[in-house]
């Protein structure tokens, strides 16, 4: 506490000590009001994304579409996001299920390009493709079609 000489409170450090003292109980009371600490960290929610499998008619030939991309070229690889990814993830979904192949199986839909898809693409390609140079884990202008049009004999 601040005093004076004469041991009781100025009129300064009167104010000073209303003004900590109401700090300090609006303080208690944010805290009190406050979400738990471990509720107040956000965490990371994992997306997945429903597929639409649909064929399209192009050039004689019809083409399964997920709804995402209707790309035949592009270049989708590991460590892209977005929404080719989620089309190369429905197409290998679809095809896991249609052929009982959980090696075609991307394990998730969720627009993230990782290890999990790259192994479905190589997979894929090496039942598309019998020239090994081909089965690089990427989706281009190969591998699209191969994928939108698979044999499933």
């Amino acid at each position: 506490m601040i005093r004076n000489t004469t041991g009781t409170r100025t009129k300064k450090a009167h104010a000073k000590l209303t003004c900590l003292v109401t700090a300090g109980v609006l303080g208690a009371s944010l805290v009190a009001l406050a979400p738990a600490a471990s509720a107040a960290v956000p965490t990371a929610v994992a997306t997945t994304y429903t597929c639409h499998p649909s064929w399209k008619a192009s050039g004689g030939l019809y083409y399964l579409y997920e709804g995402y991309s209707d790309t035949n070229t592009t270049n989708t690889k590991k460590g892209q996001t977005g929404s080719r990814v989620i089309e190369v993830q429905c197409l290998l979904t679809y095809w896991a299920n249609r052929v009982g192949e959980s090696k075609y199986d991307p394990k998730g839909i969720d627009g993230q390009f990782g290890s999990n898809t790259e192994a479905a693409v190589i997979n894929a390609q090496k039942a598309c493709f019998s020239d090994s140079s081909e089965w690089d884990g990427e989706v281009g202008p190969n591998t699209w079609p191969c994928l939108r049009v698979w044999a499933t004999t």
